[in-house]
């Protein structure tokens, strides 16, 4: 089937964001109401296959969750809920309770509280789990987005929205502002005020008291670069490491899958005796790509919660 397809046919055109979307399934007027659409519009707002991918792994999560809340709320976990019940209470129990723990807070009773609990009760008798518990929804989604893009990738016909780094660095940036805007808002809530708050979170950066003995400052200020660097690094390791994965993996199922393109014409029994095998090795690796789309999800969730949990809680 894939000789057939002639000379304009392109082996790695499955990695790449095909803006003429599934116009075999729209016909004629969804090509032009894309076309008429991109024309029209700037770049980011461009309606691609990848966007379409987004789109439907949104769709697929949102129905699924409200499916089970909703139409199978019931005490006993049951068919789909039974399946993404222990899902979300690992991300809990082992993603996200472990990653971010509870603040310590400075002041009491004036004001830094704006929780009825805590007022009511100092931060010894707060919620184990506290702060943990309020990442709980943004990490589950987060993971269960992820992986529902990564297995629609895998689908023949798609495309995987995780294999363009355009996609990555948008999650990544994401995660991104949650600890930074997390951050600044706990150093407010903990030292009592924006003043002392922003100066706090400021000074937390660096791991070392501030000093200003020469020796002592120099130190200080070279860590104090270190970590301004690595707060901007960790999304940009967040977002190489998924969209890197991904697409290595997809490249290795199609080198495999098309090596025999590279035996001459002429010798067609070789063809399918290079066949045989690379496609009982892209099969391996097919499957071996479904637990990779797991893990990949798994990777940059888990990594996202200590970040979160690194920056909230900078004395942990």
């Amino acid at each position: 089937m894939f000789l057939a397809a002639g000379d304009n046919f392109n082996p790695v055109e499955h990695l790449y964001d095909r803006f003429s979307t599934w116009v075999s399934l729209w016909g004629v007027h969804g090509n032009e109401f894309v076309s008429s659409w991109n024309d029209a519009m700037p770049g980011f707002m461009h309606l691609s296959q990848h966007v379409f991918m987004m789109w439907a792994a949104a769709a697929i999560c949102i129905f699924g969750f409200a499916y089970v809340t909703f139409a199978r709320n019931s005490r006993v976990p049951k068919g789909l809920r039974n399946f993404l019940e222990p899902i979300v209470t690992f991300v809990r129990d082992d993603v996200v309770r472990p990653s971010i723990q509870n603040p310590h807070f400075h002041h009491h009773g004036d004001g830094a509280h704006t929780n009825d609990s805590e007022e009511a009760h100092g931060h010894d008798e707060l919620p184990k789990y506290w702060l943990a518990d309020k990442f709980v929804p943004f990490l589950c989604c987060l993971f269960f987005f992820l992986a529902t893009i990564n297995l629609l990738g895998l689908i023949p016909g798609s495309t995987t929205s995780s294999s363009q780094i355009t996609f990555t660095a948008g999650m990544a940036l994401l995660v991104m502002l949650t600890y930074l805007i997390g951050s600044v808002y706990m150093s407010i809530k903990v030292e009592g005020g924006a003043g002392p708050g922003l100066k706090a979170w400021f000074f937390n950066l660096v791991p070392v008291p501030f000093s200003l003995k020469p020796m002592d400052f120099a130190v200080w200020f070279l860590l104090l670069i270190i970590e301004s660097v690595g707060l901007l690094m960790k999304p940009v390791a967040l977002a190489i490491r998924l969209f890197a994965n991904m697409t290595a993996g997809h490249c290795l199922v199609l080198s495999l899958l098309f090596l025999n393109l590279l035996v001459p014409d002429g010798y067609e029994v070789w063809r399918v005796g290079t066949g045989i095998p690379t496609v009982i090795m892209t099969v391996a690796i097919y499957g071996l790509e479904i637990f990779v789309a797991i893990l990949q999800a798994y990777i940059f969730t888990y990594l996202s919660a200590i970040f979160i949990g690194q920056y909230l809680v900078p004395e942990h």
